[in-house]
């Protein structure tokens, strides 16, 4: 299975991010973030919300714009699910535990299927935008860079 990993090449997410929770650190679980994207149809909630370029940490507010396709074993998975649950529920406010896990399936399924239609080890960055039916997302594929693995 393939989940998405935060992949921090600068401190950029740092600068940008900081009114919004903060940076994801690099090699930190990310999902696709769904969840918490405004209504871009009516703009952004304040004024430097960055939800239609990032995805979001596993049980965290903290987001980053550039992804990587990483494998993932079952017991990972589950794991992150749990958290994600646990998030939904003690930081989110979710109505139960039973509401917040099925929220957190939903989240964690729809990344690992995301994550499938792309070969391991490739970065990715998206875009959000407004559609008819809501929200859409594109996103953007990268070679991963092998920093320090070639001679300058």
């Amino acid at each position: 299975m393939k989940f998405l990993k935060a992949v921090r090449l600068d401190d950029s997410d740092d600068r940008i991010l900081a009114d919004e929770g903060g940076a994801a650190e690099n090699g930190e679980w990310l999902v696709s973030g769904g969840y918490a994207v405004c209504d871009l149809a009516h703009g952004h909630r304040r004024p430097r919300c960055h939800c239609d370029t990032t995805f979001i940490a596993v049980a965290a507010p903290r987001r980053c714009t550039i992804a990587e396709v990483a494998d993932i074993d079952d017991a990972t998975y589950e794991q992150l699910k749990e958290a994600l649950a646990r998030h939904f529920l003690d930081e989110l406010g979710a109505p139960s535990l039973e509401t917040a896990r099925a929220a957190a399936e939903d989240e964690c399924a729809y990344t690992a299927e995301l994550a499938a239609g792309f070969p391991a080890e490739v970065w990715i960055t998206v875009k959000r935008e407004p559609t008819k039916d809501g929200v859409g997302e594109r996103y953007s594929v990268f070679k991963r860079l092998m920093i320090g693995a070639h001679k300058l």
